[in-house]
């Protein structure tokens, strides 16, 4: 059984977000200018961090056991169609980060447990990105913000960038609302244990980016305000200003070199003598 540990920075942002939902009040608060900045981590140091910060995280949880790097690495970490954004406050520390896995170069984490509900997407053509390692600073706890612009930032890549056409996450049935009634998720898979934190409950979230763009469009519309669902949607990025965003990010990636490969420890089956599971 897990222990009973306090409440994970996504977690704290996602009560935050729903609190603020059900109370009527405004979801997401104005930040002050260039307090985050949000980029595609692309050397050894940006990497490592992320992995110590996941580390820490999922180790306070419960959900992964000690190893003596401090690393939360995964096997997809070595593929070069990986993906990691991270979020860094004006110190340049980072402060969230989450990771992107495409289902055309390497098999999904999720398909451990949800493998007939991705084959089923892959029968449809679908090209699927699983969001992953989805972590926030404990300093930065009540940050909506952050979350909020990982979220944006990961479909503008996932779309413009890699031309893909729907998403997928796991996450704990606690979390379900938010993705559900703020982002228009849906839930595709039944809750199952999952064994990469283990055995915490975990259900299958699926969203087809073509809502996305739907969703983006008519918060963006001159329909009146009264009658737009309330979302997430409306604190994106505009559709005209992704393809600019898109570029950015897209100078960005940067595959892991052999020498990152050979300190992070991965052999040539791409499993890591630090992997966590």
């Amino acid at each position: 059984m897990l222990r009973k540990q306090s409440a994970s920075g996504v977690s704290l942002a996602i009560r935050k977000t729903m609190f603020s939902y059900n109370s009527q009040s405004t979801l997401l608060e104005k930040t002050k200018p260039q307090e985050f900045t949000i980029k595609i981590a692309n050397n050894l140091e940006e990497r490592e961090a992320v992995f110590r910060l996941a580390y820490q995280i999922y180790l306070e949880k419960g959900y992964i056991k000690n190893n003596g790097n401090e690393w939360m690495i995964q096997p997809y970490d070595s593929n070069p169609e990986t993906v990691i954004l991270i979020v860094q406050d004006k110190q340049k520390q980072i402060v969230g980060s989450l990771t992107l896995v495409f289902s055309a170069s390497t098999k999904l984490p999720v398909e451990k447990i949800y493998s007939e509900e991705i084959a089923q997407l892959k029968s449809k053509s679908e090209k699927i990105v699983e969001i992953s390692r989805l972590v926030i600073d404990p300093n930065y706890r009540n940050s909506k913000e952050i979350l909020n612009l990982l979220f944006n930032y990961l479909v503008i890549y996932s779309l413009h960038v890699k031309n893909y056409s729907s998403l997928v996450i796991q996450v704990n049935p606690r979390h379900a609302s938010y993705y559900k009634t703020l982002l228009k998720f849906d839930e595709i898979g039944e809750e199952k244990a999952c064994p990469s934190v283990q055995n915490a409950p975990a259900i299958l979230l699926y969203l087809p980016i073509a809502r996305y763009q739907t969703e983006l469009k008519r918060c963006n519309s001159t329909m009146p305000q009264e009658k737009k669902d309330r979302s997430l949607y409306q604190y994106f990025l505009k559709p005209e200003q992704e393809p600019l965003v898109a570029n950015y990010l897209a100078n960005q990636a940067k595959p892991m070199s052999g020498e990152e490969r050979l300190y992070f420890g991965f052999a040539e089956s791409g499993i890591s003598r630090a992997v966590c599971v």
